[in-house]
């Protein structure tokens, strides 16, 4: 695989990490709406009716949670390996190593980074 190709691979990877993430604070949020439902409506829905729905939001929070943290650091983890993988950018005049930042000029030579669009 080239480089660009594993670049766009590791970003599709990241964005379905960052949406599992997030599904998974909403799995949270949902389960615990749930559990505080069941809990409160236990004189009306009966004690064991109430007592399982409680239950069952609290597990489901509780899952939800633990996807969350779990995507959260499968997303770190991608980063750093992206990171691993930037494409070094060098001057096209002398040849050295641009550092990391937003230069429109090269630090070294002067010669300038911004490129022409294609004719």
């Amino acid at each position: 695989m080239s480089e660009e190709v594993k670049m766009v691979y590791f970003k599709e990877k990241l964005n379905d990490a960052r949406r599992r993430e997030r599904s998974g604070w909403i799995m949270f949020v949902v389960g615990v709406f749930v559990a505080a439902i069941g809990f409160a409506f236990i004189p009306f829905i009966g004690q064991t009716s109430g007592i399982l729905i409680g239950i069952g939001g609290v597990l489901l929070a509780i899952v939800g949670i633990i996807e969350s943290f779990y995507f959260r650091l499968q997303h770190f983890k991608l980063m750093e390996q992206l990171e691993k993988m930037a494409i070094k950018t060098t001057c096209p005049k002398c040849g050295k190593e641009i550092p990391k930042g937003n230069f429109m000029f090269c630090p070294f030579c002067g010669a300038s980074l911004e490129r022409k669009p294609e004719t």
